[in-house]
Order: structure tokens, then sequence, then C-alpha cells
């Protein structure tokens, strides 16, 4: 369950980070950029408790199998919510 739950909030920031961008106001643009950011780092919590709900369990093979998945996901997340905010930062300054 917190898998789906970190995909969908990861799917959010960016949807969010998108509307940032197409936002013509620059109130509205910083207000979604703050949003984004915010359900990107809660995408990325609930990762941190999938792990340590595994290591409750004693599943390490499951961790052994999926840390390398999580991590380039994660990467991934972070890496495009940045650049998505940074351009809409930078189209809200030109404003």
């Amino acid at each position: 369950m917190l898998n789906i739950g970190s995909l969908i909030l990861g799917a959010c920031a960016w949807l969010f980070a998108g509307l940032a961008i197409a936002t013509p106001k620059a109130y509205t643009s910083h207000r979604n950029t703050l949003v984004s950011f915010g359900l990107c780092a809660i995408s990325l919590v609930f990762q941190l408790f999938e792990i340590n709900r595994r290591v409750f369990l004693g599943d390490y093979a499951a961790i052994e199998d999926t840390i390398r998945a999580v991590l380039i996901a994660s990467v991934a997340l972070v890496s495009i919510t940045m650049i998505l905010n940074l351009v809409a930062l930078a189209k809200a300054k030109n404003k």
C-alpha cells in the first residue's frame, strides 16, 4: 500500500510542477511549486516507511531485490521534480 501511495504522490508532485509551469500567476506558480516539493518529500518518506516495514518483518531478501529500483526511482523523482520546479520558478520570475 505504501508503494502505491508513493507512486501516486510522485505523480501528483509532477502534476503540480506542470501546473506551476502552466499557471500565468506568479503567486499560484510558487504555491504549486511548494506543494510539488512537499508531495515529492512525502513520497520518499513513504518509501522509507516501506523499507522499515520490511526490516521489521525480517524480509531482507525483498529489500535486496528491490532496493536498486527504489534508489533509481527516488533519484528520478527528485531530479525530474527539481527540473520541473526550477523551470516553473524561472518562468514565474520573468513575469
